[in-house]
């Protein structure tokens, strides 16, 4: 049993995020991630939004939003987990984080369109494609020709988690550094790094799966064994799609045979994920969150599958 709680573990993410307790960690991340933006100003308080939507998760026209909340300084953040890539990855961040602009909307003529901009961060524990290098990606409304800035009510951060690149303690340089080693190597420590500042110190000894209440515990014990699943299906398929690509590519191109055996392989074990899922009487929901597609899609892969 890991000391730690696993932040990749959709649960487990929310747990040490998104609850009233968790407020200076996602306060003193939320900082460090945006450290250097032009007039930034730091955040000294949050409020939670949609409380049981964050920390069950629930749909909204297949929008789950991980953890969703309010700054001091009139901003809202969606920050998510993601623990695979799925089509349309991009486009979904997009489309749900415009839905953060719209339900801010008033009635009535004396509306004039005020609202708080929109940061979506997404921890990605995966390479997408498009972005085979990028630990980072910092996307904003902008002018093409000059780059100057259009509006700022749309920002999105994507962090490639396998692309962080300080391997011990002492390579991490900022605070940003500190918080995005420790999340990474959470699942597998023994002891936490950077205990000696009190954040941090504070941040471990709720982190401990051991602090757990019982009630927690059980939440926290089913998902992940669901996650570790699905990571095993994904494993696998990963390695029969690289097979069967290498046989495609010879006739049809290696990149382009890999590619396409990856991707039948990875639907495959999603199916098979879900089944089982399913038949161990997990809930529609939970199988959504845990796989990244909506409740309807859930629904209609149990129904064709079987």
């Amino acid at each position: 049993m890991a000391k730690y709680i696993n932040p990749f573990v959709d649960f487990g993410f929310k747990y040490i995020f998104g609850r009233e307790e968790s407020k200076p960690f996602l306060m003193d991340f939320l900082n460090s991630l945006l450290a250097n933006e032009p007039g930034f100003k730091p955040i000294v308080d949050i409020e939670y939004l949609d409380k049981e939507q964050s920390r069950f998760g629930k749909e909204i026209r297949g929008v789950v939003y991980d953890i969703h909340c309010r700054t001091s300084n009139g901003k809202r953040f969606i920050v998510e987990m993601q623990n695979q890539s799925q089509p349309y990855f991009f486009d979904r961040l997009v489309y749900y984080s415009t839905k953060g602009i719209v339900e801010q909307g008033k009635r009535g003529q004396n509306w004039k369109y005020e609202y708080l901009p929109v940061y979506c961060v997404s921890f990605m524990n995966f390479v997408h494609a498009d972005y085979p290098e990028r630990f980072r990606i910092d996307v904003g409304l902008c002018d093409l020709s000059t780059k100057k800035l259009f509006s700022d009510k749309l920002r999105y951060i994507f962090i490639q988690t396998p692309l962080f690149d300080k391997k011990t303690p002492g390579e991490c340089v900022t605070n940003f550094d500190k918080w995005m080693y420790n999340i990474i190597n959470m699942p597998t420590m023994d002891i936490m790094a950077f205990v000696d500042e009190k954040l941090f110190d504070d941040f471990e000894k709720m982190a401990e799966y051991a602090a757990m209440c019982p009630v927690d515990r059980m939440a926290y014990d089913a998902n992940e064994k669901a996650y570790r699943d699905l990571m095993g299906q994904l494993e696998y398929a990963t390695m029969e799609g690289e097979e069967r690509g290498r046989t495609e590519g010879r006739a049809k191109g290696i990149a382009e045979g890999r590619a396409k055996g990856i991707a039948e392989g990875r639907t495959e074990a999603t199916h098979e994920m879900i089944l089982k899922m399913h038949e161990q009487g997990i809930s529609l929901d939970t199988i959504a969150v845990v796989t990244g597609l909506q409740v309807s899609d859930v629904r209609t892969i149990i129904s064709v599958e079987k």
